[in-house]
């Protein structure tokens, strides 16, 4: 349990409409600073904290709608002030997550929220000065402005979307904030990353053992990344670690929006696309490994991803897959080996 002394005020950032109602991009703001606030709240409130919601619907002008969220949070002790609002740019280019504090502090539990966002695959801006923002020079509580991601950019959407969207981001902050704020004495805690590396690693070590299909820390890579560490809606509501359409697939599916890269970076989005789904993760990580082995296009006289099949070299596994067009995204093969094989150590199951 937390502590029941704790006392966090959170801000989903902006009025619904009107004056103070944020960007208007390819994600509304407003609806999604409330999809994020309303989530990080519950996860506070399930441990025991007591949350002071500082949202406004509603206000005359944007100058009254800062003044009356600071009034509420004002009202109280807080230990926390957390105002969640998402970017935009003028040419639609600016991308990544930041955050804002008095004077730049850099705070460990900010700087903590920040990583846990860049985990999902935005980049990371960092920890910035807010001094200038009202809710930041205002407030009598420690506080910090998350801008989760640009609204107005369709990398930046993509990303957000296929991470888990609200949830993977109200789970980042939570966790960025649960052993400085919520649990001080947790502080040592492992990273929450480390059980799902642990899981998916041991399943996919031992069927490479048995059947040396693909290595295992390209698995566990791809599981990462294409799952945000079990968090993506997915895995979340079809047990599905890997983002594998139906393709021939005879058993359940479930239906959600696929985003596809272009080869020229731009996205494009294929409504109501049907996934494979999986009554276990486990499932989902022995399909994925029959789909590499199996997968072809032309009645099974050549196989799609031949070159990965039995490849014992991970930065050439990796390739293969982005070049047998495992993956629509430009970057994939590239942020498989950097953001997850070599920052993780995950060549530690492909053995000797």
């Amino acid at each position: 349990m937390g502590d029941g002394n704790m006392v966090i005020g959170v801000n989903c950032g902006h009025t619904i409409s009107g004056a103070g109602s944020g960007a208007d991009g390819l994600l509304k703001e407003s609806e999604h600073t409330r999809l994020v606030g309303y989530e990080l709240m519950d996860k506070l409130k399930a441990m025991g904290v007591k949350v002071v919601d500082c949202t406004i619907d509603k206000a005359p002008t944007q100058q009254e709608y800062l003044k009356k969220a600071v009034d509420i949070a004002n009202k109280e002790e807080l230990d926390w002030f957390i105002s969640i609002h998402f970017n935009a740019s003028r040419e639609h280019k600016g991308h990544g997550v930041e955050v804002y504090t008095y004077k730049g502090r850099q705070y460990p539990d900010a700087l903590d929220v920040c990583s846990n966002i860049e985990r999902l695959g935005f980049f990371n801006r960092g920890v910035k000065a807010g001094n200038g923002l009202y809710v930041i020079r205002k407030t009598r509580a420690k506080a910090m402005l998350i801008e989760v991601c640009f609204c107005d950019n369709e990398e930046d959407v993509a990303v957000y979307n296929d991470s888990g969207a609200q949830e993977a981001i109200a789970q980042a902050v939570f966790n960025g904030i649960y052993k400085y704020a919520v649990r001080p004495d947790a502080v040592k805690l492992e990273d929450p990353t480390i059980p799902f590396i642990s899981y998916v690693g041991e399943i996919a070590k031992r069927d490479w053992e048995r059947r040396k299909i693909i290595l295992p820390s390209v698995v566990v890579a791809q599981a990462m990344k294409e799952s945000a560490r079990g968090t993506s809606e997915l895995a979340r509501e079809a047990n599905a670690l890997f983002g594998i359409k139906k393709n021939g697939w005879k058993g359940r599916t479930y239906r959600k929006n696929a985003t596809e890269q272009r080869t020229d970076g731009s996205y494009y989005i294929i409504p109501q696309t049907e996934w494979r789904a999986y009554d276990s993760w486990e499932e989902s990580i022995l399909d994925h490994n029959d789909y590499i082995a199996g997968r072809s296009i032309d009645g099974g006289k050549t196989l799609t991803y031949g070159p990965v099949i039995g490849c014992e070299n991970y930065v050439l596994a990796c390739q293969y897959l982005q070049e047998c067009g495992y993956a629509t995204s430009v970057t994939y093969a590239k942020s498989l080996i950097n953001d997850y094989i070599e920052k993780y150590n995950l060549a530690m199951f492909d053995g000797d």
